[in-house]
């Protein structure tokens, strides 16, 4: 029979192989994520396009 010892190291290597794996996953997530915002975010010249139109919009009303 395989001492206790044995199988509680086992484990534990195990558990600190995937949660060095799920961590890189994590941190590819997270620059993804940056990636994401940058490239969804206005500029203030756009902003200024946008607000100018709903304007315009509300003053024909």
């Amino acid at each position: 029979m395989i001492p206790y010892s044995t199988i509680a190291i086992i484990i534990a290597i195990f558990s600190l192989i995937l949660n060095v794996i799920l961590f890189i996953k994590v941190v590819q997530l997270k620059t993804e994520l940056d990636h994401i915002k940058q490239s969804t975010k206005l500029t203030r010249e756009e902003l200024e396009k946008i607000q100018e139109r709903l304007k315009r919009l509300k003053d024909l009303k």
